[in-house]
């Protein structure tokens, strides 16, 4: 059975609950995502792996038992969800489309229409990161105290960013460079807005990102039922990996 995507027509429908955890999300087609990892993956393959992500990242956000509303944020030209999407993540989230022509953009539309539904605290996380636990999403919700939280990826930007207070200005104009994360905080303090860091966390951009996932996880029993595990078990994309470190 196809399962009715959650849409709206102008705004998103009214919490349920003051907080709100958005993933942002792309459809997983090659060509399109994970592109960072070809070569050595080939277009297929990296698609494939993001697909993966997806599952993951689904999974554990519905296992998680906080009590906020889920959402997912996709960037895509289509009126609802796509439904390789909608599969992928699975049940129990808002759906929410992307809106802007780059990726400050679109963030700071995502934060802007979430607030203006009434939302206090919102928590924006990665599709990068399959392995995010759960604990750090609830670590940025209670870190907000009148301003913006960041969690710093391993190479200068961020895989995380959460606000209780409307933030303009707050994302640098281009965001694909190292110094995103010191920008970003840069421009919350000179707003006038506290700024609280998470730990450290990987997120999963290039080969070696991949690489050093695999090596962490991939001996490990109790991860043998993330779908990123299942692709990459025994995938001859790890010994590519390895033969270029």
């Amino acid at each position: 059975m196809r399962r009715t995507p959650m849409s709206f027509a102008v705004s998103p429908p009214s919490p349920r609950y003051p907080d709100a955890v958005v993933v942002m999300v792309k459809t997983p087609l090659p060509g399109r995502v994970k592109t960072r990892l070809c070569p050595p993956a080939t277009p297929e393959e990296a698609a494939a792996l993001y697909r993966a992500f997806l599952v993951d990242i689904g999974r554990e956000l519905r296992a998680w038992e906080a009590p906020c509303d889920r959402w997912v944020a996709w960037a895509g030209e289509e009126p609802e969800p796509p439904q390789d999407l909608r599969d992928a993540l699975g049940d129990g989230f808002r759906w929410l489309r992307q809106r802007g022509d780059d990726l400050t953009e679109r963030m700071a539309a995502v934060f802007g229409e979430l607030f203006a539904a009434g939302y206090r605290r919102i928590v924006m996380r990665n599709s990068d990161s399959p392995h995010l636990p759960s604990h750090l999403l609830q670590d940025a919700l209670h870190a907000l105290r009148g301003g913006v939280v960041l969690g710093p990826d391993l190479d200068g930007g961020y895989y995380l960013v959460g606000m209780d207070v409307p933030a303009k200005g707050v994302f640098p104009r281009t965001m694909s460079h190292g110094s995103v994360l010191t920008q970003t905080r840069t421009n919350a303090e000179q707003a006038g807005h506290a700024v609280a860091l998470l730990p450290e966390f990987l997120d999963v951009d290039t080969p070696d990102d991949l690489l050093t996932f695999w090596n962490e996880f991939g001996h490990r029993a109790d991860v043998q039922h993330w779908a990123t595990w299942a692709f990459l078990h025994d995938h001859p994309l790890i010994d590519r990996l390895r033969s270029l470190s």
